[in-house]
């Protein structure tokens, strides 16, 4: 197996918090997400950033190319009114998340799922936990009845935050060939010959590794700018570098 490996940094340039499940033996009514006592970014928050801006490059540089379309990853019934208007416009894929299993293959795989993995068929990306030795800060609020101007009775809470200016750091990992398979990073996958309607990964005609690590990787890494929770109120931008 060999790997590719990337030294994250990201930078809170705002307020910032991912949220936990409150502890009966913690006061903090909303406390931040924490693993030995350190404060992170966990490996799925970064993953749905991470295929948010794949999503949107896809879309953006090549809408009118079906195989290149990206598919919503959910069950095709669980779709919501407004998934299936944006696969109704052509942005994503029909049917929900690709899938390769016995029962269920999709057409084929899309460029966001062969990254990240589909339903029965794993991916080549590994994404960490991220890691901050930032102090955690303790904030209080409140909800105020705008009719009363007053603050509503038992709203008053305290949740956890860091502060910007703090710095997570981990190793994101990329799969570049596994011999075992005969899998190799920018080349479709020798998968689907037992059935006849599924074309594998067809939509890697005129790409390599180096533009899959270059347009789908690095350069959608750092153009993640927003993170965790509480962004309606101000917090969660972030700038990600790729440390050499």
């Amino acid at each position: 197996m060999e790997y590719k490996r990337y030294n994250l940094s990201v930078e809170t340039l705002e307020p910032f918090r991912i949220g936990a499940v409150k502890d009966i033996m913690d006061i903090a009514d909303n406390p931040i997400a924490t693993v030995g006592g350190k404060s992170v970014i966990q490996g799925p928050s970064l993953k749905g950033a991470l295929r948010a801006e794949v999503e949107r490059y896809l879309i953006a540089h090549y809408g009118d190319d079906k195989r290149m379309r990206p598919c919503i990853p959910a069950a095709r019934n669980t779709l919501s009114p407004d998934e299936e208007l944006l696969i109704k416009k052509g942005m994503y894929r029909e049917g929900g998340a690709c899938q390769y299993t016995a029962k269920v293959q999709s057409s084929s795989i899309c460029p966001a799922c062969y990254l990240f993995g589909a339903v029965g068929l794993p991916g080549f990306v590994r994404v960490p936990y991220l890691f901050t030795n930032a102090p955690i800060e303790e904030l209080y609020s409140v909800r105020v009845d705008r009719a009363l101007g007053t603050v509503v009775d038992r709203t008053n809470r305290d949740y956890q935050i860091l502060p910007n200016g703090s710095i997570f750091t981990g190793v994101f990992e990329v799969l570049l060939q596994d011999p075992r398979r005969d899998w190799k990073l920018g080349q479709a996958r020798p998968i689907g010959k037992d059935y006849p309607n599924f074309h594998g990964d067809d939509w890697l005609d005129g790409w390599n590794t180096e533009g899959v690590l270059k347009k789908l990787i690095e350069e959608r890494l750092t153009s993640i700018n927003l993170l965790g929770g509480f962004k309606s109120k101000g917090c969660g931008k972030v700038k990600v570098t790729i440390v050499p």
